[in-house]
């Protein structure tokens, strides 16, 4: 019996259609339990059914190390969830025919104060209140000094995070599977200070640096923690990794072409 969890975006009509689409046809394959949220450790494979914070809230909540992601598009962007509404079927009759292709995300660790969280996209510090003019941060890797960085903040982000904030800021597109950090500043008041891609194997630490006082720590756009000058948040590479399901006929730089419209000429 192969146990299913599944997460759907509740507040958007065409995920909830998905959601009881997917319930009827599953019916059908006596092969598959479904699991409520409340059993999702227990669960071989998460669906997530919404767009990419649905799979983001989903991934925060697994315990499950070994648990694989379907994630089912239901809106039109969804960079992340990559399996359209028209071909999740195929998706089910491949993992009972032992077909399924696997595509490994690695994600952060992020320690601040006794509390730490998981990013699979990014962390960002920024102003704590639009009333101040900038947020002046510093960046250590393995003790360290890297940089201090003076504007609206700055994104540490994942590849996998590469084509989401830090895409908008500037930053560069970076193919996913890689274990990189990649840092990028938000409108930095030094022109010199540009976006920097660093080995995954280093332990970043970033603080805030005067004369700021405080800031906001922003994780996966869920988790919003204000810090202090002492505060450290320490950010390093988690030894797991999240398995996402891929459609059989993937191929990431269609994604980009068809998601993002690299490369074309959109005059």
């Amino acid at each position: 019996m192969i146990k299913l969890s599944i997460i759907y975006n509740s507040e958007k009509e065409s995920a909830i259609n998905i959601y009881k689409e997917l319930l009827e046809f599953l019916k059908n394959k006596k092969e598959f339990e479904i699991l409520d949220e409340e059993n999702l450790h227990k669960a071989s494979y998460i669906v997530t059914i919404g767009g990419d914070g649905t799979l983001l809230r989903a991934f925060r909540n697994i315990k499950n190390k070994k648990a694989k992601i379907i994630a089912i598009n239901s809106g039109t962007l969804g960079y992340l969830t990559e399996i359209r509404k028209d071909m999740y079927k195929e998706i089910f009759e491949n993992i009972l025919k032992n077909k399924v292709n696997i595509e490994e995300r690695f994600f952060f660790m992020v320690n601040i104060g006794n509390r730490r969280y998981k990013a699979l996209n990014e962390v960002f510090l920024t102003r704590d209140t639009i009333k101040r003019n900038i947020v002046a941060s510093e960046i250590y890797v393995n003790d360290k000094f890297l940089g201090k960085f003076k504007g609206d903040g700055v994104i540490i982000s994942t590849p996998t995070g590469s084509t989401a904030y830090s895409l908008s800021a500037g930053g560069p597109i970076v193919t996913p599977e890689q274990k990189l950090f990649i840092i990028t500043p938000i409108a930095p008041h030094n022109l010199n200070t540009r976006p920097i891609i660093l080995s995954g194997d280093v332990k970043l630490v970033l603080t805030l640096s005067e004369p700021s006082q405080l800031g906001l720590v922003n994780i996966d756009g869920h988790t919003h923690k204000t810090i202090k000058l002492e505060d450290k948040v320490e950010i390093f590479y988690s030894k797991e990794s999240l398995k996402i399901v891929i459609p059989e006929a993937r191929n990431y730089y269609d994604v980009l072409r068809e998601k993002l419209k690299w490369g074309e000429n959109l005059c």
